[in-house]
């Protein structure tokens, strides 16, 4: 008897993976479905699991590598998962620089756990502005090339490229960009969505349910410049408790030491691949995001009260040595904390770059 659906979203950093998994596991479950999530990070401390699960989801998360290098750790939490939660469907976010998952996921899972999960075919989700940026604009990427050559490898392995954020374009923007992408990725299914409306879910749940993952050809790729681009990231994990001498406004502090953290980066022009700031005081919480030094914040969620004590977790990807990521990070909340009249009673901070990708299994 076959197991459970393992459905896998993957994409570049700040793409709405997350987000995109909470609108898909929010229309399954209102369909009767019992889900279960397994997260990724080359770090501990990850804002989207706490996110998953202050919204009652059961989730597993593999870090301190991605699934391919952790294989065996990947498979056990899915097994865990299918074990204790007996969902119907598996949801599993690869971290963000992530690539060559048909070979390194898709095929030793095909060839080791025969009937064990019925395996879904590959969503990539795709920022609309970095395709445009990294792809489409003629001024170029504010990435290096191999950043770029990472982004454009993700997509070419899809077999359905999901354009997510639609809620942020025009219809002539969309016709656009989705135009492009059936160009470049001759083949490939694109579908138009917006995680944080629900626009666009249901029919992609309709196409990535409606068959099973096919052995294809497994990605053309250099490591070397593969193993460059996740170099070229500076990789910053926080999670600290903050206290304050009367309870303050928390969705401030976090557009405040957002806003600080972009301006600096901005000053040295080192470019965000993705900043996540989450706190949390007892039930109440707020998450905020950015994904370029030249965007707006964006809110998934705002706290309704005041605080005087709260939990802060700061996730932060840029393109950045970690040399200059951690003081940059450290001065700006400190400061924030100084305006705020706010002291950090507790900090644990791990900042670093990731190593060569290593992936356990590598079938052609």
């Amino acid at each position: 008897m076959a197991g459970p659906n393992l459905v896998i979203v993957g994409g570049f950093l700040g793409a709405g993976k997350t987000t995109s998994i909470l609108s898909i596991a929010k229309h399954l479950l209102s369909n009767g479905k019992k889900i279960g999530i397994v997260t990724n990070d080359q770090g501990s401390d990850l804002v989207d699991t706490n996110f998953l699960a202050k919204e009652g989801l059961p989730v597993l998360e593999v870090t301190g590598g991605c699934f391919c290098c952790n294989f065996d750790e990947f498979t056990a939490k899915v097994n865990e998962l299918a074990e204790n939660e007996m969902p119907d469907v598996i949801l599993a976010e690869p971290v963000g620089s992530c690539t060559d998952l048909i070979a390194t996921i898709y095929k030793p899972l095909m060839h080791n756990y025969v009937n064990q999960f019925v395996l879904r075919p590959l969503s990539i989700v795709a920022d609309p502005k970095r395709v445009k940026r990294l792809m489409m604009e003629k001024e170029g990427s504010p990435f290096p090339n191999e950043i770029n050559y990472l982004f454009r490898k993700q997509m070419e392995e899809a077999d359905i490229i999901i354009l997510n954020k639609a809620d942020t374009l025009t219809n002539e923007e969309i016709e656009s960009i989705t135009s492009f992408l059936k160009e470049e990725f001759k083949g490939t299914d694109v579908l138009t969505v917006s995680a944080k409306n629900g626009t666009g879910i249901n029919e992609w749940i309709q196409v990535v349910m409606g068959k099973e993952a096919m052995p294809v050809s497994s990605l053309d790729i250099d490591y070397n410049a593969y193993a460059l681009a996740e170099e070229y990231l500076g990789w910053l994990n926080s999670a600290a408790l903050l206290k304050a001498g009367k309870p303050i406004n928390v969705n401030s502090f976090v557009e405040k030491l957002m806003k600080e953290i972009r301006t600096k980066l901005k000053d040295i022009n080192r470019e965000i691949a993705h900043l996540k700031i989450y706190g949390i005081a007892q039930e109440d919480w707020v998450k905020a995001s950015i994904t370029s030094i030249y965007d707006e914040i964006d809110f998934n969620r705002t706290m309704e009260k005041e605080a005087a004590q709260f939990n802060l977790i700061i996730n932060a990807r840029v393109n950045t040595d970690p040399e200059t990521l951690r003081p940059l990070v450290e001065t700006s909340l400190a400061g924030i904390c100084s305006e705020m009249d706010a002291e950090t009673a507790h900090i644990k901070t791990e900042c670093f770059k990731p190593g060569r990708p290593m992936p356990k299994y590598r079938m052609s």
